[in-house]
């Protein structure tokens, strides 16, 4: 079982935040997830837009990416970078405590294999009562590789060599929350957990999108969010910066998420480039290229499915579905 006690820390924001406190309601969760005895408790910075209490995939990412670097780490093992990190969501899980476990199926000098699960467990009769057992409703493996050439602390502030011109960061922070035919309830992941500033598209529009990104909370309470664990938070929200619409006219919702890394990221920030590719028989893949402000940082693979027409869409689609809807009444 994974120790979650740490010293505490407070993220630094960049003068690119000019805008974005005030949107967010005053009183916070203090991280998306905060330690409880043998296990974790799901906050509401990770409610997702599907459902009022149901969690965010992209928080589901960070929490298993948070236990398997938190795994590699007490092996030992501080100079491999994650290479892929594959995250499979068994079932929708609720805003509640979770017991959290990890295993090294193959530690070593140059590679490791690092697989986590999270199962569901009922609240514990009292506070100092461990969690235990449980349903498995989310695991993960991750790979982990040493560079074969030596990093220098230079080397982390390089402009990488794929030479990509990368578009400038808005200074105006979205308001997924704000409009009126927008369902997310606050605090909730979208709204709150993250930053998000669009170059192109938005999560209210169906098609390719490119966004800049940053986790705006520690993931983990009283622990300094390392940048693997800010990027393994943010993977899931390629679906919604590049998501479309199924054949059948309704939402895709994605069962997994594969998060393949060439280097360890630099700073707060990641671009995402993405888009929905379909297939006729109702399934589909998201595929983002990412990058944060040193250059091309590696891609998100996303399998998606239609969701059940009970489901209907998450919050930020409403604007796009509602002005389709009106498109076609009016033609």
């Amino acid at each position: 079982m994974l120790n979650t006690a740490s010293g505490s820390a407070h993220p630094q924001h960049g003068s690119s935040d000019a805008s974005g406190d005030s949107l967010r309601p005053a009183e916070m969760p203090p991280a998306l997830f905060v330690p409880v005895p043998g296990g974790v408790r799901a906050t509401e910075l990770t409610r997702g837009p599907w459902a009022n209490q149901v969690m965010h995939g992209g928080a589901i990412c960070g929490l298993l990416g948070w236990a398997v670097e938190t795994e590699l780490r007490r092996l030992g093992s501080t100079s491999q970078i994650c290479s892929r990190l594959t995250v499979e969501i068994l079932s929708g899980m609720p805003m509640a405590q979770y017991a959290v476990t990890a295993r090294a199926v193959k530690p070593g000098r140059r590679t490791s294999v690092i697989e986590a699960e999270l199962r569901a467990v009922e609240a514990p009769s009292s506070a100092t009562e461990p969690l235990t057992g449980g349903r498995l409703v989310a695991r993960a493996s991750s790979q982990w590789l040493a560079p074969t050439v030596p990093l220098t602390a230079a080397d982390a502030h390089e402009t990488s060599s794929d030479g990509a011109v990368l578009p400038p960061i808005p200074l105006e922070r979205a308001d997924p929350g704000a409009h009126s035919e927008i369902e997310y309830p606050r605090p909730g992941f979208n709204a709150d957990g993250v930053d998000i500033r669009f170059v192109d598209g938005s999560t209210e529009e169906p098609g390719r999108g490119l966004t800049w990104i940053r986790l705006d909370h520690e993931l983990m309470a009283g622990e300094t969010t390392t940048p693997f664990g800010r990027i393994a938070t943010l993977c899931d929200l390629g679906a919604a910066v590049g998501w479309d619409y199924s054949p059948s006219g309704g939402a895709y919702i994605n069962t997994d998420v594969t998060l393949q890394l060439l280097r360890e990221p630099v700073g707060e920030w990641i671009l995402f480039d993405s888009a929905t590719d379909p297939a006729p028989h109702g399934l589909a893949c998201c595929r983002s290229e990412i990058a944060d402000q040193q250059g091309l940082l590696g891609w998100v693979l996303q399998s998606q499915v239609e969701a059940p027409p009970e489901m209907g869409f998450p919050g930020g689609m409403n604007v796009a579905v509602a002005a389709r809807e009106a498109a076609a009444s009016a033609g």
